[in-house]
């Protein structure tokens, strides 16, 4: 009875996905032809870690935390979801921040997880093994690993274990010097991952974002080392790995989908541009819980930059000419 009561709750998701697929992308959109697929909700600006290309890291350092009003709650949670812009995302994505550091998270999984939302944690994992058991009892879908130089001795020790109760999805930030530098060190963190049970490794491609943006480390489509790397792997593990689109250095296709599929705020309903940019929508129409569903989706922001990617004789947006999602045609 659960089983057919979550499928019957999906059903519109699935259709709002469907009428995604199927109808063209205009600049200007209405919640009533279809609204995103994905969602990403960041439920706490509190993190273990300290990264220096996160978003999160420089908001910390920049004092603009303001404790619990950026902390996730049931019912700020399920206030969200109220609107029309989240109702029918069909895939959830949790993140932070260090979402296990929200008390409320199970509870939150459970309801997102009974909506017929498929619901995927992104966590660092320095305190997984301490909840896993909590959030697959809870309903969790997914769950994605952060692997970093900072928490690689934990999850070393701890990953095995996770996969005995919940086999978790991993992924990791490649930047130019890593490829260039370090390929037999990855290549071992690889293999111990995939022989620990973890289902994939994502590759995420480095954007300038953070408190310390390095262009130079942004890799393209034609760095050699990258061709190289890539080519190792898919010999010794094929298919394990995912590979991102990589920035374009020839005819750029303007494919990028995530004006249209994803949509993103923090618990006080700050409206997120895009996850290739770490600032938010300012002015009139930017806040979830203050603004016309409709107006959000159509921010004169979010409209200007739909019109350049949609244009084949137009530069793309200032800010997607760093970003490798600009090749990527999403799902």
């Amino acid at each position: 009875m659960y089983r057919k009561a979550h499928l019957l709750r999906m059903a519109p998701k699935i259709w709002n996905y469907a009428k995604y697929r199927c109808l063209p992308r205009k600049a200007r959109m209405s919640v009533r032809r279809y609204t995103p697929q994905i969602c990403s909700l960041l439920l706490t600006k509190r993190c273990n870690l300290d990264c220096g290309y996160c978003n999160v890291a420089k908001i910390l350092r920049e004092g603009r935390n303001n404790g619990s009003e950026n902390e996730a709650t049931f019912e700020k949670v399920q206030r969200i979801f109220d609107n029309p812009l989240f109702a029918n995302c069909l895939l959830v994505d949790l993140g932070g921040g260090e979402p296990l550091l929200v008390s409320d998270l199970n509870r939150i999984i459970s309801f997102l997880s009974k909506r017929g939302h498929m619901v995927n944690i992104s966590t660092n994992g320095l305190l997984l093994a301490d909840h896993i058991v909590d959030l697959k009892r809870a309903g969790i879908s997914r769950i994605n690993v952060s692997i970093y130089d900072a928490n690689w001795p934990v999850i070393k020790r701890d990953i095995a274990k996770i996969n005995r109760i919940f086999s978790v999805h991993t992924s990791m930030v490649l930047t130019r010097s890593k490829v260039e530098k370090e390929q037999d060190k990855l290549f071992e963190m690889i293999c111990f991952i995939r022989n620990a049970g973890c289902r994939s490794l994502r590759f995420w491609i480095y954007r300038p974002m953070g408190i310390n943006p390095q262009p130079e480390e942004i890799i393209d489509d034609t760095l050699p080392a990258y061709i190289e790397f890539r080519q190792r792997m898919e010999e010794v593990l094929p298919g394990f790995c995912l590979w991102p689109a990589t920035l374009q250095t020839g005819r750029v296709e303007k494919r990028c989908p995530q004006l249209w599929q994803r949509i993103g705020c923090d618990v006080v309903g700050k409206m997120a541009i895009c996850c290739g940019i770490d600032t938010t929508l300012q002015g009139p129409n930017s806040n979830l819980f203050s603004s016309n569903p409709d107006a959000i989706f159509n921010n004169p922001t979010l409209v200007a930059m739909r019109e350049k990617l949609l244009d084949p004789e137009s530069d793309p947006p200032e800010v997607c000419k760093t970003c490798n999602l600009l090749g990527d045609p999403g799902w």
